[in-house]
């Protein structure tokens, strides 16, 4: 298992994610950021939108990023 670190980034603000999270593989980590994403589309009202959900692996590079998409993108 590695761990991988899931920001949370906007324009104008950065949440960092100094936990992280377990993953099996690449694919796993990828898999995680886009049910965060999800879940921050859905419960909120567009708060989240336009965001973007960062992984880096425990060295700190960029590995992917995964767009939080507004309520509107994800219904259709």
């Amino acid at each position: 298992m590695k761990r991988y670190f899931f920001d949370l980034v906007s324009l104008d603000r950065s949440e960092y994610d100094f936990r992280g999270r377990e993953c099996s593989s690449l694919e796993h980590a990828f898999q995680m950021a886009e049910l965060i994403a999800l879940d921050l589309e859905l419960r909120s009202e567009g708060e989240w939108s336009g965001w973007t959900v960062k992984v880096r692996n425990r060295d700190g590079k960029h590995l992917f990023s995964v767009p939080v998409r507004s309520v509107d993108q994800v219904a259709a």
